[in-house]
């Protein structure tokens, strides 16, 4: 079980978004220029890509579960090393060796992709605001929280057209299966979404590796 009830995980995310206020507004545009340059396709693009998103998982990690959470839970600088971890997997596989190119795969891919990405930015906080009456200090906003973060980092893997690097997905598949037994813990129904899309985002990621290797065997 959790060791805090739902009213004290909004105050968390409360106390968090007052201290870092205004790096919401620099979270949100790294994540808007990472989704602009997949629009190139080049290399160098998706290396810039790897740093962006390396520099929003370590600030998370250090950030949110080494700060914020870090009095509330007997597991955070766990979690801080592990979101720092995949920062820096990012960086080295992405950025350094520049093992991805990124671009419209279209299908399945691309439309899981826009789906994931949009609510990474506009859904999170725009549908617990509707739905749910949580306060704008207490909603998970993209780039500097844990969930909006793993759903923009495994659309934008889905838009790497040749082959997903699926190491980069075990991580943030690991969150969202934590997202989903917080939505169960904590009484909050609305984070099955994220946990589900994450799910299905890593299954569709399998799919296409495995796909795109059986042609490459088969040609």
């Amino acid at each position: 079980m959790l060791p805090f009830e739902a009213s004290t995980w909004l105050a968390i995310l409360g106390q968090y978004n007052t201290a870092i206020w205004p790096l919401h507004g620099i979270g949100a545009l790294l994540a808007l220029v990472a989704m602009g340059l997949v629009v190139p396709g080049s290399r160098a693009a998706g290396r810039v890509i790897g740093l962006l998103l390396g520099v929003l998982w370590i600030w998370t990690g250090v950030a949110f579960f080494g700060g914020s959470l870090a009095p509330f839970h007997f597991a955070s600088e766990w979690l801080a090393g592990v979101f720092v971890a995949q920062g820096l997997m990012l960086v080295f596989a992405l950025t350094l060796m520049g093992q991805a190119r990124f671009g419209w795969p279209g299908g399945l891919a691309g439309g899981g992709a826009v789906l994931m990405i949009v609510y990474a930015l506009v859904g999170y906080p725009l549908l617990d605001l509707a739905l749910t009456g949580t306060p704008w200090t207490q909603l998970q906003y993209v780039g500097v929280a844990p969930g909006p973060v793993m759903l923009l980092t495994l659309g934008l893997l889905l838009l790497v057209p040749s082959r997903p690097p699926l190491v980069l997905a075990i991580i943030p598949l690991l969150w969202a299966l934590v997202t989903g037994y917080m939505a169960w813990g904590l009484g909050l129904p609305l984070e099955y979404f994220p946990a589900v899309l994450g799910v299905a985002s890593f299954a569709v990621l399998v799919a296409l590796r495995f796909r795109r290797k059986k042609r490459r065997l088969s040609g």
